[in-house]
């Protein structure tokens, strides 16, 4: 097993463990499945606007009349990605304003997967317990998704608080937690968010550009009423809170999530000698670059369903250190839920 230095002088082992779409996908896999809401399994990204999800899609009109060309053109073989970006262009450069409600569709329909779709633990939970009671000293969850599935897990774990953005990184723990994309939970202030006569917010008639202030924060669902609120002390910013989730296109991409969290991210990588890669598609530039900083002599794991193989071709094309002599490289074709019940994970997280 390779061990590398840490800064202090302490060896120690370190993981970093990176959740594509494809680890919430399969997250109730496996022999051992819990049961599940089969209607909200989470969704892939080409699957996000799909017919199950027309309940939540009539929320936003102006969303949902999209849908259909959407749906169309991915029958006939054409990248999400690529079909999204085209609708996006065109709603620019015509006007139309309808692409600023994705945010607040992709908010409820993530938010109500995460909700109601297990009906008891999950491959999350076993992940979470098994790592953070092995050799690894120093965990980092660097998770691409929106759901709160993994929160989840680290609650149920040993009852952590995810209160502000500050408890992602908590510096008496073992583990950070990054999310680049951010999260359904996570807001800014829409600054110019339209009222109705007695003064209640309609971000579902916006007409203009979003105008977000500058301040992230978390909220919470009050699925009754429909209302977003702030549990942080001292209550909510004034305002309506629209979700700062980036919008599943080709590229460019970005990082919402707080600038120190991808420099924490960085600098672990940077140190880190196992790297454990579950439903990566390895197509993000943004988060290639990231990975560009895997030393040498590391061990990477990759799990995914049938095209790991191709996810490491990708990833070697643009990470020099992943062709150097002493890499460990293991290829899991059988998904998130079986890869965490097989003997492979076992041996992973054997002291």
């Amino acid at each position: 097993m390779i061990v590398h230095k840490d800064m202090d002088g302490r060896s120690e082992h370190t993981l970093t463990i990176l959740l594509g779409a494809g680890a919430p996908y399969d997250c109730a896999g496996g022999e051992t499945a819990s049961a599940v809401n089969a209607h909200y399994r989470p969704p892939l990204t080409k699957d996000l606007f799909a017919p199950a999800f027309e309940t939540i899609l009539g929320h936003y009109e102006m969303v949902r009349a999209r849908s259909n060309e959407l749906r169309t053109k991915l029958a006939k073989g054409k990248s999400f990605e690529d079909v999204f970006r085209t609708l996006l262009d065109s709603a620019h450069r015509h006007k139309t304003f309808w692409a600023f409600h994705v945010p607040l569709y992709l908010r409820e329909l993530l938010w109500t997967v995460s909700d109601d779709y297990l009906q008891g633990s999950s491959k999350y939970d076993t992940l979470v317990r098994c790592v953070l009671e092995s050799k690894f000293t120093k965990v980092l969850f660097l998770n691409l998704n929106y759901d709160l599935f993994l929160e989840r897990a680290l609650t149920n774990y040993d009852g952590h608080d995810f209160k502000d953005l500050d408890s992602y990184c908590p510096s008496s723990k073992p583990w950070s937690y990054v999310k680049p994309h951010v999260s359904v939970d996570w807001a800014s202030i829409l600054e110019n968010c339209p009222t109705n006569g007695h003064g209640i917010h309609r971000p579902s008639l916006l007409r203009e550009p979003p105008v977000l202030s500058n301040h992230l924060f978390r909220v919470l669902w009050n699925r009754r009423h429909g209302g977003f609120y702030s549990p942080a002390p001292g209550g909510e910013p004034s305002g309506f809170p629209y979700p700062r989730i980036v919008v599943p296109t080709d590229n460019p991409k970005e990082f919402v999530c707080p600038g120190y969290q991808v420099e924490e991210a960085k600098h672990f990588i940077g140190k880190c000698d196992h790297f454990l890669l579950i439903g990566f598609s390895a197509h993000d530039e943004h988060i290639v670059e990231l990975l560009q900083g895997i030393p040498e002599k590391s061990h990477v794991i990759i799990v995914s369903k049938d095209d790991a193989t191709d996810i490491l071709e990708r990833m070697r094309s643009r990470i020099p250190t992943l062709n150097s002599e002493g890499q460990v490289i293991e290829l899991h074709n059988e998904g998130f839920g079986f890869y965490i019940e097989g003997s492979a994970f076992e041996r992973l997280v054997a002291d």
